[in-house]
């Protein structure tokens, strides 16, 4: 068993904070009280560093206009080199006003009305939204799902589709949610070869970076060979690793300087260059990546567990290979149906008993028949849950 020194297993209420995750389930599904597994962020309290360096900006009383400090820099490089393995230069990044909003500001920058952008489905619905909502033209290289439970990229039809549209961006999730693949560096060398081959600029956002477990290893995309690499920028944040989303922030990396110029202007052009002016969010930030690696090792040994909670609940109704394996992030993507319609009962059913999961369809079509399942929450909560799902699926 992991320590509890963290409290992980405090049912902390949530309800009544304009939270998200728990005060909206009467307005998106009618139903009300309902368990929530579905918005991917946690129902822990964040690293006790975190908040001590918040209580003492907050002691201070004045929260004037504030530039981001030198060591919050110094906080960020330390840790993408100790924790992830790889070497960012200062002059390579650039401060952003956060990742899905990054997102959908450099697709409108980097390529112009009607291009094609490849997203990878399943993936993250925002991709999607981000691409269609700048006009874009949607390009969708569909994952595959092998006999085992595990997804794949399809990099043979990847390189077909790009010859005959033409695209100029590929969106990649690294790792990928929903499908909790952490990718290997021999896949991502082959996806590098074909964008750089193809002159198509990566947008890698690695949100998740920091949430794989054992036996896995999280490749940066620009960790690999500089030569091997297309055009890129690599998005990182501490948000989602140390349950901070409230606390927007996050920074972009470049492969070149002739990009991160043209980014740079971009950001002028909105008035945001100089930062977020954010001095909440970036005490935040630099007491996650000096003070707080414990409390992230000790949740990731906490939510493996529960991650092993929930494949003995549910493998033996649904099969050993219908839940993938949980590479990284803490989301389970869990086959139970073959069709949309299908889909759409068993979600419905689940509502009526108490327990809200996100739709696999909501992700992309390839996603048809799947569940989203956030596990980062207290072991208490998660067996209700499963209760009540176990009973949905033998009625």
């Amino acid at each position: 068993m992991v320590s509890t020194d963290f409290g992980f297993d405090e049912c902390i209420e949530r309800r009544g904070t304009s939270c998200y995750k728990w005060d909206y389930d009467s307005r998106i599904t009618g139903h009300t009280g309902l368990l929530a597994f579905w918005v991917a962020d946690m129902d822990f309290r964040t690293a006790p560093a975190i908040l001590r360096r918040i209580g003492k900006r907050l002691e201070h009383g004045i929260f004037g206009y504030t530039g981001r400090p030198k060591s919050l820099d110094d906080a960020l490089t330390g840790w993408l080199e100790r924790r992830q393995g790889w070497k960012a230069r200062k002059n390579e990044i650039l401060e952003m006003p956060g990742i899905v909003q990054s997102i959908h500001m450099l697709i409108r920058e980097l390529c112009e009305p009607g291009d094609g952008v490849v997203i990878q489905e399943p993936v993250y619905y925002p991709f999607r939204e981000a691409v269609k909502g700048g006009a874009r033209r949607l390009v969708v290289n569909e994952l595959r799902r092998g006999k085992d439970g595990r997804w794949k990229m399809d990099l043979e039809n990847l390189a077909t589709q790009i010859a005959e549209c033409g695209a100029r961006l590929l969106l990649l999730c690294n790792p990928h949610n929903p499908v909790a693949r952490v990718w290997e560096k021999e896949e991502l060398l082959r996806l590098a070869d074909i964008c750089r081959e193809a002159e198509i600029t990566v947008i890698s956002d690695e949100i998740h970076a920091d949430l794989v477990f054992q036996k896995h290893q999280f490749v940066p995309w620009l960790s690999l060979p500089k030569e091997s690499l297309p055009q890129s920028i690599t998005l990182v944040s501490p948000t989602k690793a140390f349950n901070i989303p409230g606390l927007n922030i996050a920074f972009a990396v470049f492969s070149d300087q002739k990009l991160r110029r043209q980014v740079h202007g971009m950001l002028e052009t909105y008035g945001i260059s100089k930062g977020a002016s954010a001095p909440l969010n970036y005490a935040a930030a630099e007491a996650a990546w000096r003070e707080s690696e414990d409390w992230l090792d000790s949740m990731l040994a906490y939510v493996k567990e529960n991650d092993d909670l929930v494949r003995s609940a549910l493998a033996s109704l649904l099969g050993p290979d219908s839940i993938a394996m949980l590479e990284g992030t803490y989301l389970e993507w869990i086959c139970v149906a073959g069709s949309l319609k299908e889909e759409e009962t068993v979600w419905n059913s689940l509502l009526d008993a108490g327990v809200w999961l996100s739709r696999g369809s909501q992700f992309g079509m390839t996603g048809t028949g799947f569940l989203r399942m956030n596990i980062a929450c207290p072991r208490s909560r998660l067996e209700i849950g499963l209760d009540k799902i176990c009973n949905v699926l033998r009625a």
